[in-house]
């Protein structure tokens, strides 16, 4: 070796020694920005979660879990669009200030409501309404119970101006004996998935939706099938209706398709997905079928709600990137999901959406 490439690695090393810096980690760890989680709809007030930031399996986020199995609940008007019920509780901001902005002119203060965990505005938006949200906050109490500032975050979404147009255009009634899906891992317990409360009883829906011509737009198809029984509190008269509720259905139209989606999820094959543009419908009548299983011992006549909901465009990418982080492996060898956000400063996302729905009972 020469005597110059000896005196070159010495320098170089003799530098990096001499790089040493002592690097003060934050003890917020992360959690130093603030998540909004919203979708405002011209059907209610706008309200949205506000909470700090934290792993993205337990925001406050918009679920997904309707989309893949059988759930109970009981309905609330509020409920329109699906958030998670899991919402770490823990996380959200109780003393922010929040406001809307409405068309670069009004102004509306967000309360704090302990019982949702939401701050609700007492507006209701209109079709092509331009709302932002501002939110300033400080964190909650840290392990030594000092807060700290949160930098102030802010969103922007512009609501639909189009009603999206779904027809129904017949209904089929076929029997079919129920299947079985996928086997997951449960509490360390292998449990093979079938639909609980589902029937032999299969409704194909024909339908048709109509999409506007010259923009680009983005949905989502909820297709829905309800029963419903009673849940007796101590007297008839007191009976409080619990909703049977299953958002899984079948389509082999190639409107459904997303080649992302690689891997089953619960109920949901490989390659299906009921978010998508306007790429083979635009300024169509576009003709598909849907199949949807019926609740079984309903007291209510069974029904389906199909409803395409126009999704504002950040809702759109929020949703199709979830469902490629629930399909993830999670280890060392995957690339990280990027979650589509549109909150600035912050994380979450702020979306709107329109929609078209049509109540189609079994029968």
């Amino acid at each position: 070796m020469k005597l110059r490439d000896i005196l070159i690695g010495l320098v170089m090393m003799i530098s990096l020694s001499a790089c040493e810096e002592e690097i003060k980690l934050s003890t917020v760890l992360g959690n130093d920005r603030i998540t909004i989680n919203a979708v405002v709809d011209p059907d209610t007030v706008v309200f949205a979660f506000i909470s700090e930031a934290t792993e993205f399996d337990y925001m406050s986020s918009i679920s997904m879990r309707s989309d893949y199995h059988s759930y109970d609940k009981i309905i609330y008007s509020r409920e329109k669009f699906e958030f998670n019920d899991s919402i770490d509780k823990k996380r959200m901001l109780k003393n922010a200030n929040a406001e809307l902005e409405v068309n670069g002119k009004d102004v509306y203060a967000m309360k704090y409501d302990s019982i949702y965990y939401t701050y609700n505005s007492n507006y209701i938006p209109r079709q092509g309404d331009n709302i932002k949200i501002r939110v300033s906050s400080q964190s909650n109490p840290l392990p030594d119970s000092s807060v700290v500032q949160l930098d102030p975050v802010e969103a922007e979404v512009q609501l639909p101006s189009v009603t999206p147009r779904i027809e129904v255009i017949s209904t089929e009634l076929s029997i079919r004996e129920k299947e079985t899906h996928e086997a997951l891992e449960w509490n360390g317990e292998i449990v093979q998935l079938t639909d609980v409360f589902g029937s032999d009883t299969i409704m194909t829906i024909r339908a048709k939706i109509i999409d506007p011509g010259n923009e680009q737009n983005y949905y989502r198809l909820l297709v829905r099938s309800i029963g419903a029984s009673r849940l007796y509190a101590g007297s008839y008269s007191a009976a409080i209706m619990r909703y049977r509720c299953v958002d899984e259905f079948k389509s082999n139209d190639r409107l459904f398709y997303d080649s992302d989606l690689i891997k089953s999820y619960g109920y949901i094959p490989a390659y299906f997905s009921n978010v998508f543009d306007d790429e083979l419908l635009n300024g169509k009548e576009y003709e598909f079928t849907v199949e949807s299983r019926m609740r079984a011992d309903s007291e209510i006549t069974p029904y389906v709600i199909l409803e395409l909901q126009h999704l504002s465009p950040d809702l759109y990418y929020y949703l199709k990137d979830i469902e490629v982080f629930r399909i993830s492996d999670f280890d060392l060898y995957t690339n990280p999901i990027q979650i589509w956000s549109n909150v600035n400063g912050g994380w979450g996302v702020f979306g709107a959406m329109t929609y078209d729905t049509h109540i189609v009972p079994f029968k």
